[in-house]
């Protein structure tokens, strides 16, 4: 990968193709994983943020056929009891430590079926022995496991027994890593490279509209990973702050800032940097809206490419790389009109 040209989102437009389907509500948007142990209506999972997926928005979640992935930013206590408030099947998190195998066994004993071993940098060998022994204590279990930004890293997760690579180092919304350390992958370079394993890709960052939904299945990812574009909304956790000029907010943060590490650890320790931040943001009711364009994004998207399935969508893949004029006119003009 040295010295390529590595894309994301903004740089690319996918090419139209012609259309055989009378209806968007003709196609398919359902998505099973390469191996068979998870099927969902909606490729889209919500991110295991503490401000972002509790049982709220994990419930709301699979009312549209898409999928929770809990925070476990909880003690164990906390986080099975959270876990049974879930009326859906949802993925539960942990760490890589010793207490984390132990979230992992009581959350199996609660009933949890689906893993997601959640790390900024899984290209890492205790993660992969993480990974290993969950393997062990979790033999049927699906088990998804990330952050990795190339291909070997996700092979290494792969050969380690996980069922599901999520992919993307770097590009959340309140994501600081590569501005801390130089490191990561633009994302659609990041989705093609990982999606060359043999397991199903999580696309995790850089996600802002439906259309970059559409890009990243596109480009090889299974399903996607959203957090800013559901943060503030009623489900996610947390309390409405109501300002003195009656503007209502909530918390948004990385699970890797400075406030996140403090909250759930005490102290963040001096050899370390945080590679999050944190922000409020407006208190918002169109969680609804926010799905059902999703889901009406992606319905247009593969008629665009006359495509009956998310996988023919792959095949079909047609793109173009576009100059900054290119994205400008990709907007609305009248929000340049008066500049």
């Amino acid at each position: 990968m040295m010295n390529q040209q590595a894309i994301t989102f903004d740089d690319v437009l996918l090419v139209p193709a012609y259309n055989h389907h009378e209806s968007r509500r003709l196609v398919e948007t359902k998505m099973t994983d390469k191996l068979g142990k998870l099927s969902l209506e909606i490729p889209i999972f919500s991110s295991n943020m503490d401000t972002i997926t509790g049982h709220a928005m994990a419930n709301f979640m699979s009312k549209y056929g898409a999928m929770g992935v809990l925070h476990r930013f909880l003690t164990i206590e906390e986080n099975v009891a959270e876990f049974k408030r879930c009326s859906s099947t949802v993925f539960v998190s942990v760490g890589c430590t010793k207490h984390e195998i132990e979230r992992a066994a009581a959350l199996r004993d609660a009933g949890a079926q689906f893993f997601c071993v959640d790390v900024a940098h899984a290209h890492a060998k205790y993660v992969g022995e993480t990974v290993k022994e969950l393997r062990r204590l979790l033999p049927e279990a699906c088990i998804m496991a990330g952050n990795v930004a190339t291909y070997a890293g996700a092979d290494y997760l792969a050969s380690c027994g996980a069922d599901i690579i999520k992919a993307g180092i770097g590009g959340g919304s309140v994501c600081s890593t590569r501005i801390k350390t130089g490191y990561g992958i633009p994302m659609l370079t990041c989705i093609q490279d990982c999606a060359r394993v043999d397991r199903s890709i999580v696309a995790d960052g850089g996600i802002r509209t439906p259309g970059d939904i559409v890009k990243a299945l596109a480009f090889g990812a299974d399903f996607v990973m959203i957090g800013g574009m559901l943060a503030g909304t009623r489900p996610t956790p947390g309390k409405v702050i109501t300002q003195e000029n009656n503007k209502k907010i909530k918390q948004y943060r990385g699970m890797a800032s400075r406030e996140a590490q403090e909250d759930f650890m005490g102290t963040m320790n001096e050899w370390k940097t945080a590679e999050g931040v944190a922000t409020d943001v407006p208190y918002r009711e169109d969680e609804e809206l926010i799905l059902a364009d999703i889901i009406g994004g992606l319905r247009s998207g593969l008629t665009y490419s006359g495509s009956s399935t998310i996988r023919e969508l792959q095949r079909k893949l047609d793109y173009v790389t576009v100059t900054q004029a290119g994205r400008i006119e990709s907007l609305p003009h009248k929000l340049f009109a008066d500049k």
